[in-house]
């Protein structure tokens, strides 16, 4: 049974847990996550590795930004009907059996038709929201915050390969609201340069998102009822000891005692930390050294440029120089509309991922 309800109380609560009628309650931002992880948080297990400061204030401005979020989409034509904080909408789902899967969407919304301009444009001149049949059918919209590099990762690979834990969400929620498969909406801030973007996941992949959820959460519960509430008896790892992922995770320590991630050293010969030292002087003195010029050339290129754009004739001498204005032209690849076509696994062909290294002085 998919029900849908308003209830006040509070969004922090443990990812999993054993609910009274003994069923397994996960919490649907952590329902695609690690079923080790789950099972430390529904059997009570301390915390080993608990969040830090800095990972606090992280997920709180997640949070906060969240409505800033929903505002700019209401902005641009949708129609948005918003979590209340003091009175959430619970959406709850039977995912498998002996598992509900339970939390709060962000939002219910209806995309606008080509991209708002006509919505918008109703809501000013007559004063009033336009008429639902103007709008597509509501979605749940799930509001993602990422950094600049992984805003980009998102938007080129789409959600599916970049994010999926976020779209397994979308679809539990989505059966959880509705009691169907829908599409449904991720919506993301990059928190650099505080833009935004959306991408609608298709029904029938949040269909299959949902599937392959529910199948994991299958295992888990039948995990569950093989052992009952066994603190001790653990399911099996879903990743690798030493995966990113496990970096964060409050249960890392009991999880994989004394797993230490090590990068293997291509180095010819051993770097020590005074050679480390005087790189790291080295590198700050060339900085101070280069930074006056550049931002003097940049200055000068700056007021060519204003100069340049004055005139008909694109080329001029100066001082003996000549002074060019150029331009060229780049393409751009709508990863919105790519994403929206093609399945992952299609897109994966496309658009590939390549790995490089570099390092950073802050």
């Amino acid at each position: 049974m998919n029900t849908v309800e308003n209830r006040s109380e509070t969004f922090a609560r443990p990812a999993a847990s054993f609910a009274d009628d003994g069923r397994l309650e996960v919490r649907g931002s952590a329902a695609a996550g690690c079923r080790r992880a789950l099972w430390y948080a529904a059997t009570g297990r301390e915390p080993t590795n608990p969040p830090d400061d800095a990972a606090l204030t992280m997920l709180e401005t997640g949070v906060a930004l969240e409505p800033v979020v929903l505002r700019s989409m209401a902005r641009a034509g949708w129609r948005v009907d918003a979590a209340d904080p003091a009175d959430p909408l619970r959406a709850s789902v039977d995912a498998a059996p002996g598992v509900r899967v339970v939390g709060h969407p962000d939002a219910v919304a209806r995309m606008p038709p080509e991209g708002g301009t006509p919505a918008a444009a109703e809501m000013f001149l007559f004063e009033e929201e336009p008429p639902a049949s103007s709008h597509a059918d509501a979605m749940v919209v799930e509001v993602k915050t990422r950094g600049p590099e992984a805003f980009r990762r998102w938007r080129t690979l789409g959600a599916e390969r970049s994010h999926p834990e976020s779209v397994a969400q979308a679809a539990l929620y989505t059966h959880g609201v509705f009691g169907e498969t829908r599409d449904a909406a991720i919506a993301t801030l990059d928190t650099g340069s505080r833009r935004w973007d959306f991408e609608i996941v298709p029904a029938d992949r949040v269909a299959r998102a949902f599937d392959e959820v529910c199948v994991r959460l299958g295992e888990f519960g039948r995990h569950a009822s093989l052992n009952g509430p066994d603190p001790d008896a653990l399911p099996d790892r879903d990743r690798a000891p030493g995966d990113w992922r496990c970096r964060s995770c409050p249960w890392l320590s009991a999880c994989s005692p004394g797993t230490v991630v090590e990068k293997d050293d291509e180095s010819s010969s051993p770097v020590t930390d005074e050679d480390a030292r005087e790189a790291v002087r080295t590198y700050t003195e060339a900085q101070a050294a280069s930074k006056a010029p550049g931002k003097s050339k940049r200055a000068a290129l700056d007021t060519l440029k204003a100069w340049m754009r004055g005139r008909d004739d694109p080329k001029a001498t100066l001082g003996g120089r000549t002074v060019s204005l150029v331009r060229t032209k780049r393409y751009s690849v709508n990863h919105r509309k790519l994403n929206s076509l093609l399945p992952p696994e299609v897109r994966a062909g496309i658009v590939t991922e390549s790995v490089s290294e570099h390092v950073r002085v802050s």
